[in-house]
């Protein structure tokens, strides 16, 4: 769901439609409708475009709401370019996600799994709300491509004839159906920048949006609520210790025993294919979790875990034409 913007956009442009969505339109007394072809549509929304990018320039803001066959959801974004700071809120299904992207530094974001939650509770930091992911190469604008919905994006789609309406208040909207039953509906301020959209394949997939610019402020996560990425990934590699091992030593016995395929087990291979399954669950974990000790008929497998003191450990025995396991 970090993707709640994105998705919903790629939605309105993927579901399979069955109907035509009539797209009801303000009344005002000194509308104007023009008809245009599907090039004069074409560049219209190149020139909304570049007027939108230039608008936005100092910061924008805006709200999203999805009904689809997949579900319900709302959310909000808020986009300061000067800071190179960005946060999306989005709420699908009734869970709520909050993301944060910051240019040059990384992203912020909302610690969701059971196992994550876990985790904090046993470091006990339980009021962490957010795990922060370094990356100094972060480009604010590659973010918003992946985890919002820039006013520009809604203009990428191709476009089909349809009609523009020039409205009194100096708003004016662009309609047009594609081939597809694909409904666009596209409203610009009057500054001629996006102020709201419409995409839909109705019943299946309805997405609107709203926009506002001019400067902006994202206030990012407390280091009482944030926790770095490594401190997370090392407590994730500990909480559920004492399975993972019990798991690692009878996955392991499992794997010598096909290998010796019904000969007697040799201690050197029995040896060889634990250590390599070791090696594999550290190298998941992303630091040296499990050690191995070789022990008289084959190896003992343990770990200690740094935040609580529990030591789990197995030895994992040849035994003629068997495999031992045995907790100690």
């Amino acid at each position: 769901m970090a993707r709640f913007f994105r998705s919903a956009l790629l939605l309105a442009t993927t579901t399979v439609a069955a109907g035509v969505l009539a797209v009801p339109g303000a009344a005002f007394a000194a509308d104007t409708t023009t008809d245009l072809s599907a090039t004069e549509m074409a560049a219209a929304f190149k020139t909304i475009a570049g007027t939108t990018t230039t608008v936005a320039a100092k910061g924008w803001a805006g709200t999203a709401k999805v009904k689809s066959s997949e579900g319900t959801g709302t959310g909000a974004f808020v986009t300061d370019p000067v800071t190179g700071r960005a946060s999306v809120v989005s709420v699908f299904d009734g869970v709520t996600e909050t993301d944060y992207g910051v240019a040059k530094k990384g992203t912020y974001e909302t610690i969701s799994t059971a196992k994550q939650k876990a985790a904090l509770k046993m470091i006990k930091r339980t009021s962490v709300r957010f795990v922060f992911k370094p990356k100094s190469t972060l480009k604010l604008s590659t973010w918003l491509e992946d985890y919002s919905a820039p006013p520009t994006m809604l203009l990428d789609f191709g476009t089909a004839a349809g009609t523009r309406t020039v409205h009194d208040d100096g708003t004016v909207t662009y309609k047009f159906e594609d081939e597809d039953e694909f409904i666009v509906n596209v409203t610009t301020n009057t500054a001629g920048a996006v102020s709201s959209a419409l995409l839909a394949y109705d019943p299946y997939a309805r997405v609107t949006y709203s926009y506002t610019y001019g400067k902006q402020t994202v206030a990012l996560p407390s280091s009482a609520k944030t926790i770095s990425q490594a401190d997370l990934k090392k407590a994730l590699a500990y909480v559920y210790l004492a399975s993972d091992v019990k798991k690692l030593a009878k996955t392991s016995a499992a794997d010598v025993k096909d290998v010796a395929n019904g000969h007697t087990v040799k201690v050197a291979t029995l040896r060889k294919v634990v250590r390599r399954h070791v090696t594999s669950f550290n190298t998941s974990a992303g630091l040296t979790v499990v050690a191995v000790t070789n022990v008289s008929g084959g190896i003992k497998i343990s770990a200690k875990n740094p935040y609580t003191g529990l030591k789990v450990a197995y030895t994992i025995k040849a035994s003629g034409k068997k495999v031992v396991v045995k907790k100690i």
